[in-house]
């Protein structure tokens, strides 16, 4: 196996490795959502939202990461989290 296969292998591996983290994620914000349901509390938490997309571009800058990808990444996250919530919360 060449040099370049075995870069394209890693970058496979640790790829499934962020997809299942997303999900556990994505899980996790399933949980909220139930738990705003039962609670009364509102799916939007803009002050938490600015807060996570804050601190995720301060992690991504110590890892080499430009903040607008971060900025980008993170606003994609929680544009699904935020989908994910509202479906369930508004469910009957």
């Amino acid at each position: 196996m060449n040099q370049l296969e075995q870069f394209r292998q890693e970058i496979d591996a640790l790829d499934a490795q962020i997809i299942e983290v997303l999900g556990k994620r994505f899980e996790v914000c399933r949980q909220v959502a139930h738990f705003k349901k039962a609670e009364g509390i509102p799916m939007m938490q803009p002050g938490r939202v600015e807060e996570v997309k804050k601190r995720r571009q301060e992690l991504g800058i110590e890892q080499g990461i430009t903040p607008d990808f971060m900025l980008h990444l993170y606003s994609l996250i929680i544009q699904e989290s935020c989908r994910m919530e509202d479906e369930i919360i508004e469910k009957n």
